[in-house]
């Protein structure tokens, strides 16, 4: 068992994230290990998008760009990474990242892939053996569901990514790992942890090491990024150093960052982070542990350096949970802008027309969705209005139109009904053609649960020799 304090930097906050927090740890030889948290619900339908346009795609695309300047890094400097990237296609990621690390010579490298969290195949025998699979949010069965699944992946936990680093895996790519899990998975490797023993000791292990890894997960957001409670912000952002946790056996931790960059570590940031997405601060679900933080103590014990302590875990819920995507349609949408004077008065007389012109339509609009940028276009009807005469005031409004519809058909009819307001509607109006998609793929997603023993893990390994 590892005695020494294990060094994991969150270096991937989401799918597209810059890579140049990663490189500078990497250089620097600021940890053990990088942890890239690419996925998410909305991702994995991007990613089916993809593979939808071609069955070789489906993964992170940015692991190639990490393939060619940061592995490389990573791996001259005795760093390893571990990172749910391979998405919907874990083997042809790892296919892909091969070849760049061959062009490039890396040699005495493994790169393992971790599957089994794909389950679009056994979505019928499922509900054959008597699975619900019960919407999460309406408590409908399965069969209710009218539109095709694309994708069905499930939330699996860590048991995977130790096999992995215990086979000397210099590079995860796994599917639908849970976000914390990845970190769970290294300590559970280095330090020796059982993933099957209930015991409160062992329990309070796990859910503190779900804790640094749920705080690594979003990258730059526990170091200063995205933060409200520093408000506002008075550090260098261009240069976010992304977060590091040095974690000792017993689960206990401490965030830190490098001095050479910007951002800022604090129990402000910290917490923010603590609390994102978890629900339950008394009973924070994951595949490996159920997690109490309600006694959490967060102390800055340095400028940039904060411990966590005072994890409680309880016992692993019973099942899993499921994400299947479903083909629901398209999605048209399009912009147009609209200038001073009375720009928000021109706004709302073009919405009228809009919507009069798509009710004589003779096609299906299942939902549509109008708002005017700048003023409701983040938070709705939930956003305080300002008088009209101030709106009016205001150099230009954009007013953004979005429907969903099943027939292709629907989409170029009902953007093309009203090409004509561009002369027949209010001056001063811009539109803007390439904002928007005729007929773009609309995803939906059914959340649900289903028993762990459904799952079939496995671990493949590729070597550069």
């Amino acid at each position: 068992m590892q005695t020494r304090t294990i060094r994991i930097a969150g270096a991937q906050g989401f799918y597209g994230d810059s890579p140049m927090g990663a490189i500078a740890i990497a250089a620097e030889r600021g940890a053990d290990y990088l942890v890239h948290d690419a996925l998410a619900e909305l991702t994995l339908s991007i990613l089916q998008k993809d593979k939808l346009t071609d069955p070789t795609l489906g993964y992170a695309r940015d692991i190639e760009v990490l393939a060619k300047f940061l592995i490389p890094m990573a791996h001259a400097n005795g760093i390893k990474i571990v990172t749910n990237s391979g998405g919907l296609n874990p083997h042809s990621a790892a296919e892909k990242v091969r070849h760049i690390l061959q062009k490039q010579g890396i040699k005495n490298f493994k790169i393992a892939v971790i599957t089994g969290d794909d389950l679009l195949a056994q979505l019928t025998d499922l509900q054959a053996q008597g699975q619900r699979l019960e919407n999460l949010d309406d408590q409908r069965p399965f069969a209710a569901n009218t539109y095709p699944p694309t994708h069905a992946n499930v939330y699996i936990g860590a048991k995977s990514v130790v096999e992995a680093l215990q086979q000397g895996a210099n590079l995860i790519l796994a599917g639908r790992v849970a976000d914390p899990c990845l970190t769970l998975g290294i300590l559970a490797h280095e330090f020796g942890w059982s993933l099957d023993d209930d015991s409160p000791a062992n329990l309070d292990r796990l859910a503190a090491g779900i804790t640094v890894g749920h705080l690594l997960e979003c990258g730059g957001q526990v170091s200063g990024g995205n933060s409200y409670a520093e408000w506002p912000m008075d550090y260098p952002i261009s240069n976010l150093g992304y977060p590091i946790a040095e974690v000792s056996p017993d689960g206990s931790a401490v965030l830190t960052k490098l001095d050479s960059q910007g951002g800022k570590v604090s129990r402000n940031t910290v917490r923010e982070q603590l609390v994102y997405e978890i629900h339950d601060p008394a009973n924070y679900i994951t595949p490996d542990v159920t997690v109490d933080l309600s006694a959490v103590s967060l102390t800055e014990i340095a400028p940039n350096r904060v411990a966590i302590t005072g994890v409680k875990g309880k016992p692993r819920p019973e099942k899993l949970k499921l994400a299947i995507g479903l083909q629901e349609g398209f999605i048209t949408e399009q912009m147009f802008f609209f200038s001073y004077p009375y720009p928000y008065t021109k706004a709302t007389k073009f919405i009228e027309a809009v919507k009069e012109i798509w009710s004589r339509l003779p096609v299906n609009i299942e939902r549509q969705e109008i708002s005017i940028i700048g003023v409701n276009g983040i938070h709705g009807a939930a956003a305080p209005m300002p008088d009209t005469a101030l709106l009016d005031q205001l150099n230009e409004v954009g007013v953004r139109l979005a429907i969903k519809h099943t027939d292709p058909i629907t989409g170029k009819m009902a953007m093309s009904s009203i090409t004509c307001l561009g002369l027949n509607g209010p001056p001063g109006i811009v539109a803007m053609p390439i904002w928007g998609k005729i007929n773009r793929i609309q995803l939906g997603l059914w959340p649900t649960l289903v028993p762990r023993e459904c799952i079939d893990e496995k671990v493949t390994i590729y070597e550069l020799t």
